[in-house]
């Protein structure tokens, strides 16, 4: 179970208690969750923190707005699906490896009026700086129109790719302060600041960072690790990663060679290079020598240099022209066959905006961070609030039917997945599995070897294991034996993620993975409707 349904279903459960009983829960919950969540206040740093929007925009922790709700007479609360919101033509089994590909919603009906709320993920900005406090930082800028219309640019373009309208220079400010454009000011500042030092150098000027917002900033440079490895005897050699000098993809092994050659101590530069590569030679090997590794890139195919770490031949090659004061010596004829990485000082020249990477502000990340869970309240109910929940034990048997249909096939295909759901059905129909009333560590390793006594692997052991200390979040709304058993089998039935999941399979044949798609269907499809049905159990 993911972990916004599992806020979902504490919730449900919690409304779903006499009001008296609340605060004993809630007390419970918060020993049972420790200090890394808070459900009294909001955005506490280094917390997960449980509460609600309201249609007035005011956001309230978990205690505040229930102690709203117990002003409103009866309470009716349940879980619904309000089904995916996935991409169009993405199957729901294949989009549940998404965020935010599913609408679990909670609707509380007080005084015969019902409200639909969906959970929302906050989460706290990444860096130190402010929204407000960057759209200040450009206005102090030298040519501060020209940067909101280069900020403009850079937002448009990830606007669009993301279905989200253009914004005009005149309303970045704007936009960066709003919810949508803080969250894209922790995605795209980096890039915002980079483009404000282009835009300013490119007019002549140089960025002003006013003390106050140097701690919102930091440089990084991409050679530290290369530098250290070289060692202090050798510093005068090093090469800073925007001059080093790469071969490119047309260039022969004999072009090295004259590359080499070219220099007035290449007998030095083939010896250093000699050097280097019998430090990757397995052992038994014939170490080279200058002579010999010349000759194997002089005389070789011009495809010779391919069987060695070219980046180790350039780099002896231009560090021992740096280590003799000078740069390398490159024939006319040659000047095709070597690049620069990143721009060159040729390039610097042209264009002052080009930033080298140790040169770009960086953000100052927020290491004092939070994750809020907040239940939306929609304006418009959808219609299917009123709808009336099928049986319990109607939907049990569906999702029972759907476990077997999917452990079958998978033994017929050896897919290790038919265990899960092997075990989905035994926490769901085994006589001897009782997990009210204690899940305590030492309970659930009892209960574990129980299973490989019953043949399950020490795989399942481990995954009903974890799968059953998740479930004991739920003790403190002492649910009934059929609640936590369903749950545990929903949890251990959800194989729908991402790469290694059972969305990960694939089948030899087109009647096989036809039939797969069929039985993911079905086993998706009936596992969101018993895990509804479980939300909403007592």
């Amino acid at each position: 179970m993911k972990l916004d349904d599992l806020v979902v279903a504490w919730v449900t459960s919690l409304l779903k208690k006499e009001r008296a009983q609340w605060p004993g829960i809630l007390t419970r919950l918060e020993a049972l969750l420790g200090e890394s969540w808070s459900l009294r206040r909001l955005a506490q740093p280094n917390t997960y923190s449980l509460g609600a929007r309201l249609r007035d925009g005011r956001e309230l922790p978990l205690t505040d707005w229930l102690e709203g709700l117990g002003t409103q007479g009866p309470l009716e609360a349940r879980a619904l699906d309000l089904g995916t919101l996935a991409p169009e033509g993405l199957p729901d089994h294949i989009a549940a490896a998404f965020a935010s590909t599913q609408a679990l919603a909670l609707v509380i009906r007080a005084r015969g009026v019902p409200s639909v709320y969906l959970l929302q993920t906050v989460f706290s900005r990444r860096s130190l700086i402010t929204p407000a406090q960057v759209v200040e930082l450009a206005l102090l800028q030298p040519n501060a129109e020209r940067v909101l219309e280069a900020w403009a640019r850079v937002i448009t373009e990830s606007n669009e790719l993301n279905g989200r309208p253009a914004v005009e220079a005149s309303q970045v400010g704007r936009y960066l302060c709003s919810r949508e454009g803080a969250e894209l000011l922790d995605f795209l500042g980096t890039d915002l600041m980079s483009a404000l030092q282009s835009t300013v150098r490119r007019e002549g000027g140089v960025e002003n960072i006013p003390e106050a917002y140097r701690p919102f900033f930091h440089t990084s440079d991409p050679d530290d690790f290369d530098r250290q490895m070289l060692g202090p005897d050798r510093q005068h050699e090093f090469i800073p990663s925007e001059e080093r000098l790469y071969l490119e993809s047309e260039a022969t092994a004999q072009d090295f060679v004259a590359l080499v050659e070219a220099q007035p101590f290449a007998l030095e530069i083939w010896e250093r290079i000699a050097r280097n590569l019998n430090q990757l030679l397995a052992e038994g090997e014939a170490p080279y020598t200058a002579e010999s590794i010349a000759a194997k890139l002089r005389d070789g195919s011009p495809e010779a240099h391919r069987e060695l770490p070219t980046g180790n031949l350039t780099s002896e090659w231009q560090g021992c022209c740096r280590g003799h004061g000078v740069e390398p010596i490159i024939p006319e004829a040659l000047r095709g066959c070597v690049r620069h990485i990143g721009p060159s000082p040729e390039d610097r020249k042209q264009d002052k905006g080009l930033l080298l990477e140790r040169e770009k502000l960086r953000l100052a990340p927020n290491t004092e961070g939070y994750q809020m869970y907040l239940f939306q309240e929609l304006e418009d109910a959808p219609p299917l609030f009123d709808s009336p929940a099928p049986p319990a034990a109607e939907v049990r048997e569906a999702f029972l039917g759907a476990l077997g249909e999917a452990q079958s096939f998978a033994e017929q295909q050896d897919s290790p997945f038919f265990e899960a759901f092997k075990l989905a059905r035994h926490v769901l129909e085994s006589g001897g599995l009782r997990l009210t009333g204690d899940l305590s560590p030492e309970k659930v390793e009892t209960l574990v070897e129980a299973l490989k006594a019953a043949g399950f692997s020490e795989r399942a052991g481990e995954v009903f294991g974890r799968k059953a200390g998740g479930v004991s979040d739920f003790e403190p709304f002492q649910p009934s034996e059929e609640k936590l058993r369903g749950l545990l089998a929903c949890s251990v039935a959800d194989v729908f993620g991402g790469m290694g999941s059972w969305n990960d399979q694939y089948f030899d044949t087109e009647e096989a993975q036809e039939r797969y798609e069929q039985v993911s269907a079905r086993l998706f499809s009936a596992l969101r409707a018993f895990t509804v049905a479980m939300l909403n159990a007592e």
